[in-house]
């Protein structure tokens, strides 16, 4: 009997290598994903009071109050928004756009920057905008 109470000589515990492999692939993917969220330029939305619905977008395009044109966080000029639109029609007919202005940017500039959206025949165009508090 005494046979089975013996125990092997060895260390004693869980080896956590594969758990640390695992958490590190996790932060990883979190650090990625949350790079890609969107723009993030400091712009005042002006605010609505429907509820915020998510589209996907294959390009956001944003206007600051200055009338600066920004195509995914890059300052670009007018054309430059054209050819990238052109292209993304070309490539993909039904691809999204995001338009973000600041409620201060001048109207004339905000319609110029659609005009080129529709005229490239892109449909799918989000306005961008803050929620009000009910």
């Amino acid at each position: 009997m005494k046979a089975f109470l013996r125990r092997k000589p060895g260390r004693a515990g869980i080896d956590i290598t594969p758990l640390m492999d695992i958490v590190f692939q996790l932060l990883l993917f979190f650090v990625l994903t949350s790079a890609f969220l969107g723009p993030a330029l400091p712009l005042e939305l002006p605010d609505s009071s429907r509820e915020n619905e998510q589209s996907e977008a294959d390009m956001f395009i944003s206007i600051d109050a200055e009338g600066r044109i920004f195509l995914n966080d890059i300052l670009v000029s007018l054309e430059a928004v054209e050819q990238a639109v052109s292209a993304l029609a070309r490539e993909n007919p039904g691809a999204g756009i995001i338009l973000q202005g600041d409620k201060r940017v001048q109207y004339g500039g905000f319609f110029k920057i659609l005009d080129i959206i529709q005229h490239a025949g892109i449909t799918t165009i989000s306005l961008a905008y803050e929620e009000q508090d009910p």
